[in-house]
């Protein structure tokens, strides 16, 4: 019902895409759903703070191994509560953005359900040798083909836009 509605709703964005056939409507779906999720990263994702943060991690963590083999027991507590503090700081970096890019997901996934429900839509020797899969084989064959695009996509546009 709700995939549906929403899927009716967002209907005018993506129809055009259905006049390819079924594989390259999907591609072509999951490239843009990559590309705005890439876009919010780039957008809040503060680079400085964030490499300063991944450099404080890789600092500690080598300063925790020294105290580790040395057993000093209250420079690894030291070191542990300060990775941990840490951490906490980078993970709070990463949470807003992929708050985001779920909100992304679930406004626009529908579409895919409701124009492709369970139909098999692929059939690629890989897609179907993911979806004989013991959990993949639950999901629809065009989830499969989606990921498998939006990892492509995804590893893409970092390799290429220097991230």
């Amino acid at each position: 019902m709700v995939f549906e509605f929403t899927g009716k709703l967002i209907d005018p964005i993506f129809a055009p895409l259905l006049v390819f056939d079924p594989y390259l409507s999907i591609f072509l779906f999951s490239v843009f759903i990559s590309a705005v999720i890439f876009g919010i990263n780039k957008l809040m994702i503060n680079k400085k703070v964030a490499k300063e943060i991944k450099e404080k991690l890789t600092n500690i963590r080598e300063n925790l191994t020294k105290a580790q083999k040395e057993g000093k027991k209250d420079e690894i507590n030291k070191f542990l509560n300060e990775y941990m503090k840490t951490n906490n700081e980078y993970m709070q970096q990463m949470f807003k953005v992929m708050i985001v890019s779920l909100v992304v997901v679930i406004v626009f996934f529908p579409w895919g359900s409701y124009r492709f429900g369970d139909a098999v839509v692929v059939t690629h020797p890989v897609v179907q040798a993911l979806n004989s899969l013991p959990l993949i084989s639950l999901l629809p064959n065009w989830v499969v083909w989606y990921a498998l695009v939006s990892v492509a996509v995804s590893w893409t546009l970092r390799k290429f836009l220097g991230e």
